[in-house]
């Protein structure tokens, strides 16, 4: 079952059930179609018009309530990885990236105008985690056009200032990640999550030849970076605002453990991560936003 929730002369956008109650939008428009999930307030697809699909989504993704949606966009936050900052200052184990990707957002705006379709979502609320009891409010912005723009803004409802980590985690369709490279990446210093030894003098960059799996790297730069898809001859750029890093994964032959990748999935995807990986302060009722933009060239 499906609800038309607006449509007009250049588009139309639909609420539907996704999976166990979860509830998700879907939107064609003339310039391209994508859906989204309310369940974690997380990009599932896009696909602009006469283009291959920009967001990977797995196969076997769980959709059901306390799982994490296997591709698209998920939102890492008010944690990235799986280390907190208490309130008192010490650091702590938890499990990955936040609770947003987790939560129930709620749609809160929606148009459709010639040039695409903007979904406003919004999620609220306090002691969602012992490991961050904070009040806040959550907005995300999706400008979904000839390209792409996800706005995450960030308020402090406390009276206290707050840290927080995070990331726009997003899964990038590609013909194979052996086919795949991002030049910009050469030669920047970078934090190796999987431990494996780098052949530089320095020890702390070396080159990117593609960006076959297992890969697990912290790049600290926010430059914009363009993804060069060599077999489907494309194009992918990048950009970031309020974000100080990039993170590379793909988790290669690791991923025949995680059941919720398909059948060799891993070799469709790369994920290229807008992020915060260090600790960012929000002040007493204060925001702040992290951004990212998505553009495609063809190659040549």
């Amino acid at each position: 079952m499906f609800k038309i929730l607006l449509e007009n002369e250049f588009g139309k956008v639909e609420q539907y059930e996704l999976a166990n109650g979860l509830q998700a939008l879907r939107f064609k428009h003339t310039t391209g179609q994508g859906s989204v999930s309310l369940y974690g307030g997380q990009v599932l697809s896009w696909q602009p018009i006469d283009q291959q699909a920009v967001f990977w989504l797995s196969d076997d993704s769980q959709f059901s309530a306390g799982k994490a949606i296997r591709g698209g966009i998920p939102i890492c936050w008010p944690w990235f990885g799986g280390n907190v900052k208490l309130p008192n200052g010490e650091v702590s184990s938890v499990s990955n990236h936040g609770f947003a990707r987790q939560s129930q957002w709620q749609l809160a705006d929606l148009k459709i105008s010639q040039s695409g379709v903007e979904i406003l979502l919004s999620l609220e609320g306090e002691n969602l985690s012992p490991f961050w009891p904070t009040a806040f409010e959550l907005k995300q912005t999706l400008m979904f056009g000839e390209s792409f723009k996800q706005t995450l803004t960030m308020k402090n409802l406390s009276a206290r200032p707050v840290e927080y980590t995070g990331a726009l985690h997003s899964y990038f369709c590609v013909s194979a990640p052996s086919q795949t490279d991002i030049p910009a990446l050469n030669g920047l210093k970078f934090e190796d999550k999987l431990g494996q030894p780098i052949n530089d003098s320095n020890n702390n960059v070396s080159a990117l030849k593609s960006c076959a799996g297992p890969i697990d790297r912290i790049y600290h730069n926010s430059d914009t970076m363009i993804i060069i898809d060599h077999k489907w001859q494309r194009e992918i750029e990048v950009s970031s605002e309020g974000c100080q890093q990039w993170v590379l994964w793909n988790p290669g032959k690791e991923a025949k453990s995680m059941l919720d990748v398909h059948q060799a999935g891993e070799d469709e995807f790369i994920c290229l991560e807008a992020a915060n990986t260090q600790w960012q302060s929000i002040a007493s009722n204060d925001s702040v936003s992290i951004s990212q933009t998505v553009k495609l060239h063809s190659k040549g």
